[in-house]
């Protein structure tokens, strides 16, 4: 059973590298998490969240 696992895990890698490099993968998750991190960073401001209370 463990041996049908990494099988089926190193196909999915060699096909998620197949037509793409890696690399250039990383590179735009990554580029989608920040922008998808920033704007949600922007949006949750303590000074502009009306559930936080200000003493």
């Amino acid at each position: 059973m463990r041996l049908l696992a990494e099988l089926v895990i190193i196909a999915a890698l060699i096909s998620l590298g197949w037509n793409k490099p890696f690399k250039e993968q990383v590179s735009r998750a990554s580029t989608t998490i920040q922008s998808k991190l920033h704007g949600v960073g922007s949006k949750l401001q303590k000074h502009e969240d009306p559930s936080v209370r200000r003493y």
